[in-house]
């Protein structure tokens, strides 16, 4: 059933580049494994911290295979099919369902300023004229939307293939509301965070997990977090180490380039490389940081 499938740890996936810019191919299949490996609960491929808007529609294509074929049904994989047209979400979407997504994830167009009537409209007709699963991803930072709980709710009444959501907010008073009303509609449906430092929060309020970008680096840390939360302990100790591990955050300018920074910091086969205009972070910076986490690396 597609909904016990969603839960726990996703990781929103770095695209890993070469110098060039172009595409890390084996880095990208190493990172793929290095996250079956360690557990995850589900892979997300053309994710934000994933550069996706810095990606060519072939490129995104070429992800979306590369991962699919190296996962090999081991986790979902959930795949990024966003544009600021409505139309070409949905070519992209039904050539992901094609190759075999299990998830396909639509954020809000993130250049036009829509009304909430286009907003509905635009989910609408993606959900319509798409036959799989679809996550809505809410992210107001990078869209300049806050998608309102009226629109998820007629979508969660209307279209049972929307079937979850990651909201990327810094609001937990927005998130309880979200949760309560939607779940009041269908309890199936499964809302994630998209903040580290957000999962226990959400968790304990009745959310799902999380899709959460310094997975990436140490899935152990917050699938031990979750694990803890499915036998029905918190896991104080464990969250106290994530929170500090966020503050990576604090160092760069970006959360991709703090990911990066620490992923190569601990030795991972994964360069440093962002593409313009997002700028690299320095090593260093995050190096003393993520060192006292070394014994969670799984490598």
């Amino acid at each position: 059933m597609v909904y016990a499938k969603l839960k726990g740890v996703i990781v929103p996936l770095i695209t890993p580049f070469k110098s060039d810019y172009s595409i890390d191919v084996e880095g990208l299949k190493w990172l793929v494994t290095y996250l079956i490996e360690n557990g995850v609960n589900g892979i997300f491929v053309n994710s934000s911290v994933g550069e996706f808007a810095s990606l060519t529609l072939d490129e995104m294509k070429m992800l979306g295979k590369i991962v699919l074929d190296t996962a090999n049904n081991k986790v979902p994989i959930f795949v990024g099919i966003s544009t600021n047209f409505t139309e070409e979400s949905i070519s992209l979407g039904k050539e992901f369902r094609d190759m075999g997504a299990d998830f396909l994830v639509v954020m809000a167009p993130y250049f036009f300023k829509v009304s909430e009537r286009e907003l509905l409209r635009h989910f609408s007709l993606i959900a319509e004229k798409l036959d799989s699963p679809i996550i809505i991803y809410n992210i107001p930072i990078y869209t300049g939307i806050n998608i309102p709980i009226s629109v998820y709710k007629t979508l969660v009444s209307q279209y049972s293939n929307v079937v979850g959501t990651k909201v990327t907010i810094d609001s937990l008073i927005y998130l309880k509301k979200l949760v309560r009303e939607l779940k009041e509609i269908r309890k199936d449906f499964a809302i994630f965070t998209g903040f580290d430092d957000y999962l226990l929060p959400l968790l304990s309020m009745g959310g799902n997990g999380g899709v959460m970008g310094l997975a990436n680096v140490l899935p152990r840390l917050h699938l031990e977090i979750y694990r803890n939360w499915e036998r029905g302990k918190i896991d104080n100790i464990n969250w106290i180490k994530l929170l500090e591990l966020t503050e990576i955050y604090d160092y760069c300018n970006s959360y991709t380039a703090s990911i990066k920074a620490a992923m190569r910091a601990l030795g991972m086969p994964i360069m440093n490389v962002t593409r313009p205009p997002l700028d690299i972070c320095n090593e260093e910076l995050v190096r003393k940081k993520v060192n006292e986490f070394k014994n969670w690396l799984l490598l």
